[in-house]
């Protein structure tokens, strides 16, 4: 492989434009093809980017020899194909999160994909400054070995609530998924990617429910999927994740936390916009001792830079990426896994 990467987009929507107009300044990325089903969407986009290859077919894009490697930027009902065909092509792959319907999917794209590069997006919020100084302090071992990882973010509703968003209240063919889909897998990959990937998911208890009456009776939603998500998901040895996520929950301003407890201290840390980052708490003789890690928050254009940076860097160096096909994995089976435990009201195994 050369020291840059053709990179060709299969989904002109609006992610794809942050995709590239993120990455186009590295040296490394190459801009050369685009493909939609709609001919005027990849106009629309190769003109704004000057893009060369213009393509309404997958097939056609893979056959472009320009083309190393792409980025799968349709919706995930429309994941698999594109990503399987590209691997079979010999392209490195690059998926949107989530990464799939199901897991039974992503294990149909890791057996197309051999020896290429496969990776997904869901590790957006792991580019950031933060993210990266939280990864070194767990993986230096200061904090001793994992206990307890909190999610939690209570969203008030939309305002003027028309039932068009949060937007899959109104895509009935996303999959037939709701706020899981949508942020829990970014809340999953930043604890699980943040500690290394080492804890294995066991089994998990969960419940949902979906938009609340009220606003129902203004604008029912075309998608009836969940918006507010509580799960407790255990793993192999001592620790455990504690999650909630609400799209509608009865607060004035949106509260969030995310948070890593370990035996000797714990990790207050920000996966958005706000700050500080990383506030490392430990424990000592005359009580805890605070330390902020990293103060600034970072600017959005870093989350949209990095999974496409990491994807050519991972190419060109011979490395795994942030968040592999196979951490993806991991990923989807605990999503299905919290699917399952509420559909059925009873715990549910993460294979």
């Amino acid at each position: 492989m050369a020291d840059s990467v053709g990179l060709g987009i299969i989904g002109c929507g609006q992610i794809s434009s942050h995709h590239i107009r993120n990455s186009q300044d590295d040296p490394r990325v190459r801009w050369v093809a685009a493909c939609d089903i709609r001919r005027a969407a990849v106009e629309e986009r190769a003109a704004q980017f000057d893009i060369p290859g213009r393509y309404t077919a997958v097939a056609d894009l893979l056959a472009d020899p320009a083309v190393d490697a792409v980025i799968v930027a349709t919706g995930p009902e429309a994941h698999l194909e594109p990503t399987v065909a590209a691997f079979e092509a010999g392209k490195h792959v690059l998926v949107e999160k989530p990464v799939a319907i199901d897991s039974a999917q992503v294990e149909q794209m890791l057996a197309a994909q051999g020896d290429l590069t496969g990776a997904c997006c869901s590790s957006r919020f792991r580019s950031t400054p933060g993210a990266h100084a939280a990864t070194e302090v767990l993986a230096s071992g200061r904090l001793g070995s994992i206990r307890r990882l909190i999610a939690s973010s209570l969203r008030p509703p939309p305002a003027n609530y028309d039932g068009t968003s949060p937007f899959f209240l109104h895509r009935p063919g996303w999959g037939g998924q709701g706020a899981l889909a949508d942020w829990g897998v970014y809340d999953l990959d930043y604890l699980l990617g943040l500690t290394g990937w080492t804890l294995e998911p066991q089994s998990i208890c969960a419940a949902m429910s979906g938009v609340p009456q009220v606003y129902r009776q203004i604008a029912g939603p075309v998608n009836d999927v969940e918006v507010a998500v509580t799960a407790q998901v255990s793993f192999s040895g001592d620790a455990a994740l504690d999650y909630h996520r609400d799209m509608f929950a009865a607060v004035d301003e949106p509260r969030e936390a995310w948070r890593i407890e370990c035996e000797h201290g714990a990790l207050d840390l920000q996966m958005l916009t706000a700050t500080p980052q990383v506030i490392l708490r430990s424990f000592s003789a005359s009580g805890i001792a605070s330390e902020i890690v990293v103060e600034e928050a970072y600017e959005w254009p870093v989350i949209h830079r990095g999974p496409v940076i990491d994807f050519v860097d991972a190419i060109v160096d011979g490395r795994q990426p942030m968040t592999s096909l196979d951490n993806a994995l991991v990923v989807q089976r605990v999503v299905d896994g919290i699917y399952r435990a509420a559909a059925e009201d009873s715990p549910a195994s993460c294979r």
